[in-house]
Formats: structure tokens, sequence, C-alpha cells
């Protein structure tokens, strides 16, 4: 999936920095969906205890803005890379 924003990650770039600047680690796998279909998964985790799992993304896929901020939410982090806060979220 292509988005038409320069410098997105994809999720291996993000997982490399996720290790490199907080000491994160992460797990991929496949699951079978109930179509019968694999599907990627990948489990990222920090020392502190905060995990997210992202499914169906494979790692050479760039990620969109909202995908961005999605993982950085949920691990407690600020990447250096552009991101879309939730609805209700906005900064002024």
């Amino acid at each position: 999936m292509a988005f038409p924003f320069g410098g997105h990650p994809n999720l291996a770039t993000y997982i490399y920095w996720l290790q490199q600047e907080h000491g994160g680690t992460s797990k991929s796998g496949y699951i079978q969906a109930q179509s019968g279909a694999a599907q990627s998964v990948t489990k990222l985790s920090l020392p502190s205890g905060k995990s997210v799992v992202v499914v169906g993304v494979d790692q050479a896929e760039n990620l969109a803005p909202s995908m961005v901020g999605y993982l950085d939410r949920r691990l407690g982090v600020t990447s250096e890379w552009f991101s879309v806060p939730p609805e209700g979220d906005e900064q002024p």
C-alpha cells in the first residue's frame, strides 16, 4: 500500500527504530484467518510492558500516518515520523 506522503516508514523500519531508541522487541509469525488465508502477525513490545499487535501488515509495507499515530499511542512513544492524532485529540 503506497501513500502520497513522503518519508513514511515501512513496518520493518518502525521496528528497527523502536529497538534502537527504546529497547523494543518484536515477534513475527502467521495466523490462519477465518477465510483460511494466512495473515502476518507482528507483536511489538517495550521493556515497560506496553505492547501492540499488528495483524495483516507486511513488514515491507509503508505505514499510513494514522497507523504511525496508532503505534505511537499504544506504545507510549513519539516517533520521528508524521502521524495523525485520533479524532477529538487534535492539537490547537
